[in-house]
Parts: structure tokens; sequence; C-alpha cells
């Protein structure tokens, strides 16, 4: 019989599968968008990390955002976006322009390649979320029901330092 400290060993190990999984450079993900996206576009994204492809995703495919808008609505800080930026411009997936009411402040759009790379993305992210839903709807609600509780904790826990902080969660 597994005893607790077992089966929370188990979780661990498991939760850091799970996530590898889910964010780990993938080729069967990379054919697939290349295989959606025209000769020009498909050319630029082996190119194109993981985390380079969600940055696109975040900029409006019908206006602009500067980096460090880019960085809020990503999570990413903004030297790191401001590195795949660079990339991304010099690959042709964005452009820089300036506003006309703020010459200072420097802006992003997606040139046509890299709206096209975003809508390949946008696609691929919807393939495996039916594939997740129909994933899940294996399990029973009460099932679900445990399985929610436990990722919002998870999600929500305080930390302190390093060291994360269950006894805070109410």
């Amino acid at each position: 019989m597994e005893t607790k400290t077992d089966a929370v060993g188990r979780i661990e190990r498991l939760l850091a599968q799970v996530a590898g999984r889910f964010t780990a450079e993938d080729d069967a993900e990379q054919q697939w968008l290349i295989d959606q996206c025209s000769p020009e576009a498909a050319r630029l994204v082996p190119q194109l990390s993981v985390q380079a492809l969600h940055l696109l995703d975040a900029v409006p495919a019908d206006g602009s955002i500067n980096v460090v808008g880019l960085s809020r609505a990503t999570d990413v800080p903004k030297g790191t976006v401001s590195k795949h930026v660079r990339r991304l411009v010099v690959a042709g997936a964005l452009e820089r322009h300036r506003l006309p009411d703020n010459l200072k402040e420097v802006h992003l759009r997606l040139a046509p390649v890299g709206a096209e790379i975003q809508q390949a993305h946008r696609s691929l992210h919807a393939q495996t979320e039916e594939g997740l839903r129909a994933f899940l709807h294996r399990y029973s609600e009460a099932d679900l029901a445990v399985l929610a509780r436990v990722l919002t904790d998870l999600a929500r826990m305080p930390r302190e330092g390093l060291r994360f902080r269950p006894d805070l969660l109410d």
C-alpha cells in the first residue's frame, strides 16, 4: 500500500513530467505549424522557440503593442522580451513602428508572415486543447472537481522566497 509520502513523491514526479510535456519543443508540433504556413512563413518556423511563438501570439492581430506591454501580457521579463523581439524583427515576423502621437515610444505590429505564423500557432493550440478536453471527459465530475481544486490551490499558493507556503492558503 502506498503511503501518503510515497503518493506525494509520485505526484511531484508526475507534475514535472506533465510540465515537461507541455513546455518542451516538439518536432511534430513544429512540422504541423510548417504545414499550415506558406513557404515564406514555413522557413521562419524552425528559427522560433516556443517562447518566441507565445510572444508573437500576444501581439494584437489588428493593433500594436510595446515591449513593456508585451512583457506584462505574457509575464515574461522585459529583457527576455526585448531579446526575442529583436530576433522576430530580424526574421521578418514583427515590424517596429511609432505612433503618430508618440514618436518616442517604439511599438510592434505583426508583419504578414508573423500574422500567418500567429494564426497557425493559435490553430495548433485549439487542436491540442480539443484533445485535452476529450481526455478530461473520461473522468467523473467528482474526479474533475478534486483535480480542479488541487490545481487551483497550486496556482494560487503563496511563496516565501523559494519555499511554497500551503499553510497560508485559506
